[in-house]
């Protein structure tokens, strides 16, 4: 009965035998991974100051950033500002030129027609040079058989200094547009 026990009894010291030499084994390898960690793989510096390192570098990175982003915000605002004066100086030019340009002879309508029985062709004519106020001029010519007369009347508003024609009447409605 001991030969059984026996037997029984080396393989299982042979069985621990190779658990203690494979636990030593992966022992070391811990203590040399620790090592590493520890000490660095060049023997300097440890992983802990590395990542340290990196950190630094990060937050330095990320200041740099910010930094960037705050100097961009200030030339959009300053651009923005800039803009806006800029729009409001081209809105009063507009504006100016509006009123410019509301004041330019540049309404014109004429109408043609026979002053006379005996002379046909409508040689005569009333014109009408107004600005967009109706501030302006009518000159209207009357041809005859013998002679041609010219008449000019200043007009303010659409209305003239002195009573205006039909003809004159109708060429200051054409160019008012009305």
């Amino acid at each position: 009965m001991n030969t059984p026990l026996g037997v029984a009894a080396v393989v299982l010291a042979v069985a621990g035998l190779v658990a203690g030499t494979l636990a030593l084994r992966t022992l070391a390898k811990l203590r040399r991974s620790v090592a590493l960690l520890s000490r660095g793989s060049s023997g300097r510096e440890t992983i802990l100051e590395v990542a340290e390192q990196h950190m630094a570098a990060s937050t330095a990175v990320r200041r740099d950033v910010l930094e960037l982003q705050q100097d961009l915000n200030a030339a959009h605002q300053g651009m923005q500002q800039q803009l806006a004066t800029e729009r409001a100086e081209l809105a009063e030019t507009v504006r100016q030129l509006g009123d410019a340009v509301a004041t330019v002879l540049r309404r014109v309508a004429l109408v043609r027609y026979d002053a006379f029985d005996e002379l046909s062709g409508r040689l005569s004519f009333s014109l009408a040079i107004l600005d967009d106020h109706g501030n302006g001029i009518t000159l209207t010519s009357i041809a005859g058989t013998s002679e041609t007369r010219l008449y000019a009347k200043s007009l303010t508003r659409g209305v003239g200094e002195h009573a205006l024609s039909p003809e004159e009447e109708q060429a200051v409605r054409a160019a008012l547009g009305s």
